[in-house]
């Protein structure tokens, strides 16, 4: 295992690293949205997700991924009409991860949850062809965990997480995939897969007296919604 110090730096220089990718990518959709202002329009929509969801973790140790339950959102699009978009969303996230038995130990299996409230800011690349529009999506995500809770294989029920000062409970990453969206009408249904991973961990690493592991929440999820257009 890394020393803690080098560990912090080397994370810190990858989230700064795609961090500018991502502001370039966001900056030139804005100004290309905003500068051709006359053919460009809105939409507003809804959206349930659906997927995957694991951590990234350093030392690692056995676990698997959780498939989470849907996650609704609602969201904002600007767009030109010909070639690109911003999108604004505001998500209700479930995920987690299971730490699969430790044979070693002797620590049962254990079944991590985790909600989380989501805003990510997202960039889009697209094409028209008819009425379907397929494009590749990427920008940076902020959120807010609002829960935790954990349970034992063979326990009844969860037993929620009373966060700490070692929490982490503020949440920042990067997401990026791609779609399809078809037009019927004002109307927009949008099919999206998208990787999300999180830079920030979930628990302070460094504690005094502990070894912990690193811990990154990452999400696959397939998304499916729907937009209305609100001007031209």
């Amino acid at each position: 295992m890394k020393p803690p110090a080098n560990r912090v730096s080397e994370h810190r220089a990858k989230a700064a690293s795609f961090a500018r990718v991502a502001r370039v990518a966001l900056i030139a959709c804005t100004v290309v949205c905003f500068a051709t202002g006359a053919g460009a329009q809105s939409h507003v929509g809804a959206k349930a997700a659906f997927g995957l969801t694991s951590v990234d973790a350093v030392p690692d140790f056995k676990k698997r991924g959780l498939p989470a339950f849907i996650s609704p959102g609602l969201f904002y699009r600007y767009e030109h009409k010909e070639f690109a978009a911003i999108q604004v969303e505001a998500n209700y996230i479930r995920k987690g991860f299971v730490r699969e038995t430790d044979t070693a130990t002797m620590t049962p299996e254990i079944t991590e949850r985790i909600t989380a409230f989501e805003l990510p800011l997202m960039a889009q690349g697209f094409v028209r062809l008819g009425v379907f529009r397929p494009y590749l999506t990427g920008g940076a995500t902020v959120g807010y965990i609002l829960s935790r809770s954990s349970q034992l294989q063979g326990a009844s029920a969860p037993t929620p997480h009373t966060f700490g000062e070692y929490d982490r409970r503020f949440e920042y990453g990067i997401a990026g995939g791609g779609g399809v969206g078809i037009t019927i009408a004002s109307f927009e249904i949008q099919a999206e897969a998208r990787y999300h991973y999180n830079f920030s961990f979930l628990r302070d690493p460094i504690i005094p007296g502990q070894n912990n592991a690193y811990l990154n929440s990452t999400q696959l999820m397939l998304s499916l919604s729907i937009s209305y257009k609100i001007k031209n």
